[in-house]
């Protein structure tokens, strides 16, 4: 292995290690959502409301999780932030499916609507938190 590459096994753990903290707190978050805000705001409004704290959330496990990845390098850090979305998006799917009766088609559907389209982009930061976590690690060495 070169400097900064980390096994695929240990790849593989940190991502979904980062999908669990943010999901989670996702579900933490959604719950309070659902039960205090949305019945005085609406679920658009209070998504929206949500969404920057989501966002610190993630960006805060990136920072966690790429301390714990060591020295690894970019394509590691994409990796895991790659898995850590494509494990979100299924459980979203399934969490959905199983608790809503939603089909998966759902997801989509939300992702066409301006609400959902923020929330799809905020999700998608996932992947990019840490490779920028890890490039400022690297300057910081």
């Amino acid at each position: 292995m070169e400097r900064g590459e980390i096994s695929f096994a240990r790849v593989l753990a940190l991502g979904t290690g980062y999908f669990g903290l943010v999901f989670a707190a996702g579900f933490a978050l959604g719950a309070l959502r659902v039960g205090l805000l949305q019945p005085h705001l609406g679920p658009d409004a209070s998504r929206l409301l949500e969404l920057p704290f989501m966002v610190a959330i993630s960006f805060g496990a990136a920072l966690l999780i790429m301390r714990r990845a060591g020295a690894a390098g970019r394509m590691d850090a994409l990796t895991i932030g790659f898995l850590a979305f494509i494990l979100l998006l299924l459980a979203e799917m399934l969490i959905g499916s199983w608790l809503f009766q939603l089909p998966y088609s759902a997801l989509l559907t939300d992702a066409m609507t301006p609400i959902g389209f923020l929330n799809l982009l905020a999700q998608s930061l996932l992947i990019v938190f840490p490779v920028l976590v890890a490039g400022k690690e690297r300057i910081r060495a």
